[in-house]
């Protein structure tokens, strides 16, 4: 494994060794191996370190939905968080925030049935579930305080071809895609039900707590600071633990990839299916993916800098580059895709079926001279790349040769291919991938250049199998007692999919599962077993922050929560500092706002700057939080 992919995957390994080793050595605080003792023992005093009514995994948009419904249902609710406090959101922080929210019954259901195809692990009754679940969206988010005449419809349409496809909507909160609007409406309301809402960051689950007999669900053992604790759950656990594109094990296993990554949840490496197959839980749709498409991964950070790669058709976010003289070939020196079509979800079609594109381990974007002068890769690039070239995230040669080389590819496969593809440039034809004769641009024009790119995944789909009650279901098809789940962690996307489908089932797989969860059950005790001791609070306080003479704080909000800076002002009311107290965004992709937008604001003396692109919403937060800032100096 290369040295840049250690690094990356470093910090999860030695976190899931480290709970492994908890739990195997039944470490202080309380909690026991293997899930805990049978029978009554459960439920005596002295076993759990905290009780709620319910315990939601996974703080992103299902997880969310899951905690604010079951808490509106009068339920004391504890939301575990894997990440840190900052990093919390899941895939629901990063995606586009379009929310599936169908408008006409009939047209949802023959769209949905068509989608389906003819895969039967989804039933009719499923089918029914997605739809009147995503018809439901629309008062809920208004319920959740979305401006009602903001809260608009857009008709995304991934498969215009299938029956009824017209009638497919989705939801923008504010009208805004790529602001981060939904999860920012998600988050506000958890925060705003502190009382009744307890969120514990930096503290994965991981362990259900079972009792073997009757196979009730009765908690969650979960690690935080380095110690085990046992928390029970009363009326039952939702699992909203995201799927496992962050998983290199699992996606050896269940996608068959070998060399892949995620776009966005770095904390989504399948915990859950692992805890779900503990307990006796059906898994399904483990191969069902959004994805993969290519991208370009930062050796820093192991991300992407920029959600999608740069199709053309794709150009309303993205800068275009593949639309000029740029192929993609693997490491035989051929291409392997149609370079100016972004495929649906990570899929495109062969002989009238869609499936996964298929993503050479050696993978490359090539381009010449003229594409580099054009446009960068990314929105969040440099002009030129040339801050790129200097990183030696892209490299150059005055030949193709010499390029192949530096690619470890044979520099005879790679002219040819270039050769053939110039020759289809001049013909207007492209015979092996049918690109549009608008992009057939050749590559002539030294020096060459080349980044690589792996295969990209928006999430997986598959996990512990649920019904229409987003109960988790054993192999024989029977619910486990008080287990629950929603959103990506067992979709029930079985196949192709539509953008806003994820977190439009976010929402109403979250309601569904935090309604049932927090219902009261009859085949446990009511009353609590803690005793005299003390329950274990890890609820973060909330910051404070101090000013002094002529300093202020302000606040913005960004994709990564609150933006929190100091300005200090001179005394003829100058603005001569910007400081951060608190910013969670996106690491390689708001970099440049956050160094650039303070040094545009203290040479202007205004908040009226331009912001940066690729990093818009990053620009805004920060505008805000000074604006708010300047506000209290008046």
């Amino acid at each position: 494994m290369a040295a840049k992919k250690v690094r990356r995957w470093l910090l999860p390994v030695l976190v899931t060794a480290l709970a492994g080793a908890l739990v195997a050595a039944c470490a202080s605080g309380g909690a026991s191996p293997a899930g805990g003792p049978g029978g009554g023992n459960l439920l005596s005093t002295g076993f759990w370190d905290a009780e709620y009514d319910v315990v939601v995994i996974g703080f992103g948009g299902a997880g969310a939905s899951a905690a604010i419904t079951a808490a509106d249902a009068g339920a004391r609710v504890l939301l575990l968080e894997k990440a840190p406090d900052g990093e919390e959101g899941g895939n629901t922080r990063y995606a586009a925030q379009l929310v599936l929210g169908l408008r006409n019954r009939e047209d949802g259901l023959a769209y949905y049935n068509a989608l389906r195809g003819n895969f039967d692990n989804q039933g009719d009754d499923v089918i029914q579930f997605i739809v009147d679940g995503s018809m439901a969206n629309f008062d809920w988010l208004v319920s959740l305080g979305a401006d009602k005449d903001k809260l608009a419809y857009y008709p995304y349409i991934e498969y215009p071809e299938l029956p009824r496809a017209a009638g497919t909507t989705t939801l923008l909160v504010n009208g805004e895609s790529w602001t981060s609007k939904f999860w920012q409406l998600l988050r506000k309301n958890v925060m705003d039900r502190s009382g009744k809402i307890d969120v514990w960051y930096a503290s994965p689950a991981v362990r259900l707590v079972q009792d073997k007999e009757t196979t009730i669900i009765h908690g969650v053992t979960v690690q935080n600071g380095g110690k085990l604790y046992n928390v029970r759950a009363i009326n039952g656990v939702v699992m909203a633990m995201g799927g496992f594109e962050s998983s290199d094990e699992m996606l050896e296993n269940y996608a068959q990839l070998a060399s892949a990554t995620s776009k966005a949840a770095r904390y989504n490496t399948g915990d859950g299916i692992k805890m779900a197959i503990d307990v006796g839980a059906d898994l399904w749709h483990m191969s069902a993916l959004s994805g993969p498409d290519v991208n370009f991964v930062n050796p820093d950070t192991g991300i992407s800098p920029g959600y999608y790669f740069t199709f053309p058709s794709s150009a309303g976010y993205t800068t275009g580059f593949t639309a000029h003289n740029v192929i993609n070939v693997g490491g035989g020196g051929t291409r392997f895709m149609n370079e100016t079509v972004a495929p649906r979800h990570g899929h495109i079609e062969s002989g009238g079926t869609w499936f996964s594109l298929l993503v050479p381990q050696n993978a490359w974007c090539v381009f010449d001279e003229t594409a580099r002068n054009a446009v960068p890769a990314y929105p969040s690039w440099s002009p030129g790349m040339v801050d790129e070239i200097a990183r030696g995230w892209v490299i150059r040669a005055d030949t193709i040769q010499e390029l192949a080389v530096k690619m470890n590819i044979d520099p005879a496969a790679l002219a040819k291919t270039i050769s053939d593809y110039n020759r289809y440039c001049v013909q207007g034809d492209d015979p092996d991938f049918h690109r549009d004769p608008r992009y057939l641009k050749p590559l002539n024009t030294g020096p060459f250049y080349a980044f690589p790119i792996k295969a990209s995944l928006t999430n997986t789909q598959g996990g512990a199998r649920r019904n229409v009650k987003c109960e988790v279901l054993d192999v024989w098809g029977n619910p486990i007692p008080h287990l629950y789940s929603a959103g990506e962690f067992g979709s029930f996307y079985t196949d192709i999919y539509n953008g806003g489908g994820n977190l439009g089932e976010c929402a109403f797989t979250g309601r569904e599962a935090g309604r049932n969860a927090a219902a009261p059950k009859n085949d446990v005790p009511r009353t609590s077993v803690m005793g005299n001791r003390t329950p274990v609070d890890f609820r973060t306080p909330p910051p404070s922050y101090t000013a002094g003479p002529n300093e202020y704080i302000g606040t913005g909000l960004g994709i990564g929560g609150d933006v929190v800076v100091k300005v200090t002002l001179d005394s003829a009311k100058r603005i001569t500092g910007i400081n951060f107290l608190r910013i969670h965004e996106s690491r390689g992709i708001s970099d440049r706002a956050v160094t650039q937008i303070p040094q545009a604001i203290i040479r202007a003396q205004s908040t009226q700057v331009d912001t940066v692109t690729g990093a818009t919403v990053t620009s805004k937060a920060i505008i805000e939080a000074v604006n708010d800032a300047l506000s209290k100096a008046r």
